[in-house]
This record gives C-alpha cells, structure tokens and sequence, in this order.
C-alpha cells in the first residue's frame, strides 16, 4: 500500500487535492490499483488532522516505535570497550593471566594484581600515562573488572612485576616460543647506542664510544637478541 493524491479542477479554475490510502495487486499479470480509503482535502488534513492521524499509526508500527525511542536516547557520555575486549584476548593467548594467577598464588597478596597490570598495559598501548593518568584513564574504558580497581593497586601491582620479573619473562618466552613455532637454533645478537640530551640520566648513563658519533652526550649501550626471522626474544641494556 502507498499514498496518492489526486487533483480536481473547480468550475472557476481553482483545484482541489484529495489524499488515498491506495493498494497495488498483480491480477492476471497486470497491477491493479483498489482505494483503501479516502482520506480527504489534502488542505485540511494539512491543518493538523493528518499529523495526529500519522501518529495514530505509527503507534502500530514496530519501526517507527524504535526510531521514535531512539530519538529520545541521550547520550551524556560513552566509554571505549574494542581495545580492551580485543587485547584481552591477546593477552589470554599469550597466557598472561595464567601466568600473573599462578605467581599470586604462591603469595598473601588480596588484590586483584592481574586485572591492574592488565589495565596499566592496555593503558601504554593506548593512551600511555603515569599510574596517577591510569587510575583516571581507566573511567574511560568500559570492562566492569576496572571499577574495583584504585591507585594504590597499580603501585602493589608495580612491586609485584619488580618481585617476579625473571620468572614472567621466562614463562612468557616459553609461550611466546610455543605460539610462533620460533626455531633457535640460530640466534643474533646485535648492539646499538642512544644518547641523552640535558639532565635526568646520572647514574644511568655514562660517556663512551658513540654509534650516534655524540661523544660529547652521555649515552646508553642496547642489545637485543634476535632469531634468524627477527623476532626479538631478549634484551639488555
């Protein structure tokens, strides 16, 4: 069914325009048009009774009732959510969480140190801040698990990685070596330098031989190993 109007010529040259409620059915190969209704002068309908009739119908409608409550939907704010649910499941893959659950439990430790780490690395892939920005950061990403979550966890949470570096590392690369099929039989180790400009790298740094040719800058000495592909598997500074 459609609309359709049709328009009348008056004996003194004005017109006059009716509105129908017209249906279109194939009879014998050929469509044919029935009236449904008539609905009347198009000019007094247009003084309001078409509007309510409108809304009459649309009552009936399950499309118009949807857009009808979409419009009325306020938006006051919104949160991220693909980052965290598609990192999470990066981050599931390499065995993370397994990983962070299993040293825990081999401590008294009552927070939840996975869910903070997580939330501080998804943080540096993101949006990198200090554990004071992530603490705010994380009111913008929706993942219900951050709502506990409060700035002294991060600084636990800190301590807890600086306790079990070696054993994370370790279990990770194992995982790392069983997800990418890495072969190492053959290993490549390969050093660089960078240097540093103004104050903040005493005791850190020191000056040496500069691959930078920048003798006169304190400077730092990289190594990073490698497999005959590329893949990092280890470094050292």
């Amino acid at each position: 069914m459609y609309i359709r109007t049709k328009t009348f010529k008056n004996k003194d040259g004005s017109t006059r325009t009716y509105l129908y409620i017209v249906e279109g059915k194939r009879v014998n190969g050929k469509v044919r048009q029935r009236i449904v209704a008539n609905l009347g002068r198009l000019e007094k309908l247009q003084d309001g009774q078409l509007d309510k009739l409108i809304e009459g119908l649309a009552k009936f409608s399950r499309r118009q009732w949807i857009e009808a409550c979409a419009r009325s939907i306020e938006v006051r704010r919104a949160k991220d959510l693909g980052p965290a649910l598609i990192f999470r499941r990066l981050w599931e893959d390499l065995k993370l969480d397994s990983i962070l659950k299993k040293l825990l439990a081999q401590t008294e430790v009552s927070i939840d140190v996975e869910e903070a780490v997580f939330a501080m690395v998804l943080n540096r892939l993101c949006d990198p801040a200090s554990k004071l920005g992530v603490s705010r950061w994380k009111e913008t990403v929706y993942r219900r698990e951050f709502e506990r979550l409060e700035l002294h966890h991060f600084y636990r949470a800190l301590d807890f990685l600086a306790d079990h570096k070696d054993e994370i590392e370790v279990e990770l690369f194992e995982r790392i070596k069983d997800l990418f099929n890495l072969e190492l039989d053959l290993v490549f180790w390969d050093t660089t330098s960078t240097y540093f400009e103004g104050r903040g790298a005493e005791g850190f740094c020191e000056y040496g031989f500069s691959k930078d040719h920048r003798a006169d800058r304190v400077q730092v000495i990289l190594g990073l190993l490698m497999t005959r592909e590329g893949m990092p598997i280890g470094h050292e500074v």
